[in-house]
């Protein structure tokens, strides 16, 4: 039998072509090396939970389920879970119970644009991954979301290393409002709300100089040259120390002569009016 590692998920087929005997395929489901997900499919115990549900489906993560599984900054507020699968998927199944798919509301199935390995398309049997490629999944987020949304996401992807510039571009061929967020892409944001108030600040019409450093500071936008925004990302944790080290920080910008804004994540994804009118005010008064 085999001695290298078990793939995340099997089908039947590639662990044959693995070296597995029919025995030796269900001895390691008797034992529980592996687990059977859906008729034909296996995932090791240790399978990830989110990608399991989706195979289970007879699908991949797409949307924004793979943002989240790929660990790039995701547009908020949509925690449902978003399966891509091929046009000719059949026999669909309940991502919890494996019993026939109904509706559920928190379940979306994406049927166009599915890849080969989400679906097992026509061809030489292909175990399923799970999720789709970082580039697809993007092409499965909603027609009318948010701009500055896509900009923040595709920034952290890149930042984070999942893709590269021309992977996307290649994808967003076809995909003009992608292929434009594209265009406003900077990798050097540190975190999904800066991305958003750069993003949101230039569609304003005003224009943000992104991690400029100021003494031994490094700040989050400068605008004007004297005007500094710092924003908290949403995994920002306001202990005693950082509240601290954040108004030593604000009061040496002032001492340089600037003027400091601070934005919560809260304040940026959902009351940006009001931060916006902030920055405008802090403009006018120099």
């Amino acid at each position: 039998m085999p001695a290298s590692p078990l793939p995340e998920f099997s089908t039947t087929p590639s662990l044959r072509r693995l070296g597995f005997t029919e025995e030796g395929i269900r001895s390691l489901h008797r034992t529980g090396a592996l687990v059977r997900v859906r008729h034909g499919v296996y995932a090791r115990p240790d399978a990830r939970a989110q990608p399991t549900r989706a195979v289970r489906l007879g699908g991949a993560l797409t949307s924004f389920s793979a943002v989240q599984e790929w660990g790039a900054w995701c547009p908020p507020d949509d925690e449902r879970l978003h399966v891509a699968v091929a046009a000719h998927a059949r026999a669909l199944r309940d991502p919890d119970s494996g019993g026939p798919l109904v509706p559920r509301s928190d379940v979306v199935v994406h049927w166009k644009n599915a890849t080969a390995s989400a679906t097992g398309a026509p061809g030489a049997p292909r175990a399923p991954r799970g999720i789709v490629a970082f580039p697809r999944a993007l092409r499965h987020l909603p027609t009318d979301l948010d701009p500055a949304f896509a900009v923040a996401t595709l920034d952290s992807a890149v930042r984070k290393g999942l893709c590269t510039t021309w992977e996307l571009s290649t994808e967003f061929e076809t995909a003009p409002r992608l292929a434009k967020a594209l265009r406003h892409l900077d990798a050097r944001a540190e975190s999904g709300t800066e991305s958003v108030a750069r993003e949101r600040l230039r569609s304003a019409g005003i224009e943000a100089a992104l991690q400029v450093k100021i003494g031994v500071h490094r700040v989050d936008l400068l605008i004007s040259g004297r005007l500094v925004v710092e924003l908290d990302s949403k995994e920002f944790h306001d202990t005693e120390s950082t509240f601290e080290k954040d108004r030593r920080r604000d009061a040496e910008l002032t001492r340089r002569g600037y003027r400091v804004l601070r934005f919560s994540y809260a304040q940026v994804l959902y009351d940006w009016p009001a931060c916006l009118a902030a920055i405008r005010a802090a403009l006018c008064a120099r």
